[in-house]
C-alpha cells in the first residue's frame, strides 16, 4: 500500500540533466535507478489476489456478468438490476420501505463463484448482501457507495476484503456517511481487511471481528461513529494507520495477544472509550495510537511492549493511571495533555526514568 516517493534532490537532478545535458528522461531514470511505479488498487484485479489466470470474460447469466478463470471458477463482474428505491416525497413516505436482498449464487452456468470483481456492485441498490461459502475475495470498490445496504453476511471461506469494498460516501458538511450499513455477519474470517474497506460506515452498530483476521489495513473502519465496541479476535497481527479513527461511540476496545503492532493514530479520537485492553504480545505502539481517547481513565501497557512512540496518550484528558513494565524506547510527549496521570512501573525501569524526566507522577510497582 505504500508508494515509493522520489526525493526532491533526485527530481532536481533529473530536471537539470534533461535541460542542460541533453539526456533523455529515460536515461536519467535508468542511471539513478528510480522506481516511478505506484500502487493503484483499480489495477489490482481479483485474479491477482487469487493467483489465477482469466480465461474468458463478458459472460452473462441472469442478472450477472462474469468471467471464468483457467481452473473453471468464476468471478462476478457486474449485476444488472433496474429496481431503484422510490424517490423520497410525501407520497412515497406512505409506501412500504425499499427492500432488496441480493444473494450471490454459488455457481453460474456450472462455474463455482469465488469472487466479486472490482466495482461489480458499485452503487448498487440493495438492502442486504449475502455471500455464499464459495466466495474467497471481495474486490476493490466492489460494493462501494451502496447507500441502501444495511446488512452483509460473509461466507465461511472469505479471505480478502478489498480496498474500499464497502466504503460509504461521506457527507463532509455534516461529518457523517450517507450509507445505512448497520450489521456485519461473519461466518468466516478474512485474513486481510484492506484499506478503507468499511470507512465512513457510520451506522455499524459494533465492530466484533472473528478469530483469524491477520491484518487490518489503514483507515479500514475509520469514522464508524456508531460502533459501541471494537473487539478484535485472536490471530490479528497488525492494526494499520488510522484503522479505527474517530470511532467515537466505542466504549470498549480489545486488542488480542497475537497483535504485534498498533500503527499510527489507529484509535485516534475514540473519545468514548472507557475500557482499553492491550494484549500481552503487543510490541510496538506507534505515534498517536490512542490520542484523544478522552474518556479513558486507566490503562495497562503489557510487559511485551518494547517501543512507545510520541503522543500515544496525547490529550487523554481523563487518564489517571497507566501501569507498565520497562519499554526499551519511550519517545516524547506520550502523556502530554494527561496532566493527572500516575505511572506505575518497576523501580529503575525506563518508565521511571521517563516519568521523572517529564515531571509525571510515578509509583513503584
Amino acid at each position: 500500500m505504500k508508494k515509493r516517493v522520489t526525493s526532491v534532490l533526485l527530481v532536481l537532478m533529473l530536471c537539470l540533466s534533461v535541460v542542460f545535458c541533453g539526456c533523455s528522461k529515460e536515461d536519467v531514470l535508468h542511471a539513478l535507478a528510480i522506481d516511478t511505479d505506484t500502487y493503484d488498487p483499480a489495477l489490482e484485479m481479483v485474479s491477482t489476489v487469487l493467483g489465477k489466470t482469466v480465461k474468458e470474460e463478458g459472460l452473462t447469466s441472469g442478472d450477472f456478468t462474469y468471467l471464468v478463470f483457467e481452473d473453471g471458477t468464476a468471478a462476478i463482474t457486474a449485476w444488472h438490476n433496474d429496481i431503484v428505491p422510490p424517490e423520497k416525497n410525501e407520497e412515497s413516505e406512505k409506501t412500504d420501505p425499499f427492500v432488496l436482498v441480493l444473494e450471490i449464487p454459488e455457481t453460474l452456468d456450472g462455474h463455482t463463484v469465488v469472487a466479486l470483481e472490482n466495482k461489480s456492485l458499485y452503487k448498487a441498490h440493495m438492502t442486504e448482501l449475502i455471500l455464499p461459502d464459495t466466495i474467497e475475495v471481495v474486490g476493490n470498490f466492489a460494493a462501494m457507495y451502496c447507500t441502501e445496504l444495511q446488512k452483509v453476511t460473509f461466507g465461511k471461506n472469505i479471505r480478502n476484503i478489498g480496498v474500499s469494498a464497502f466504503e460509504s460516501e461521506g457527507d463532509n458538511t455534516k461529518s457523517e456517511g450517507k450509507g445505512k450499513l448497520t450489521t456485519l455477519v461473519w461466518n468466516g474470517a478474512p485474513e486481510i481487511i484492506r484499506e478503507k474497506a468499511f470507512c465512513y460506515d457510520d451506522k455499524i452498530a459494533e465492530i466484533v471481528l472473528p478469530t483469524g483476521v491477520k491484518t487490518i489495513e489503514n483507515w479500514a473502519f475509520a469514522k464508524c461513529y456508531a460502533a459501541d465496541k471494537i473487539i478484535l479476535g485472536e490471530g490479528l497481527e497488525t492494526i494499520g494507520d488510522h484503522a479505527f479513527l474517530k470511532c467515537t461511540s466505542a466504549k470498549e476496545i480489545v486488542i488480542p495477544n497475537t497483535c504485534k503492532t498498533v500503527e499510527t493514530s489507529a484509535f485516534y479520537r475514540c473519545s468514548a472509550a472507557e475500557t482499553l485492553i492491550i494484549g500481552e504480545g503487543v510490541e510496538t505502539l506507534q505515534k498517536g495510537a490512542f490520542e484523544e481517547c478522552a474518556s479513558l481513565k486507566s490503562v495497562v501497557v503489557p510487559d511485551s511492549v518494547k517501543t512507545m512512540e510520541p503522543y500515544i496518550f496525547y490529550n487523554c484528558t481523563a487518564l489517571e493511571s497507566c501501569k507498565m513494565g520497562s519499554p526499551e524506547i519511550m519517545e516524547k510527549d506520550i502523556f502530554t495533555g494527561a496532566e493527572q496521570v500516575v505511572v506505575t512501573a518497576p523501580s529503575g525501569s525506563t518508565a521511571e526514568e521517563y516519568a521523572h524526566a517529564n515531571q509525571i507522577q510515578f509509583v513503584t510497582a
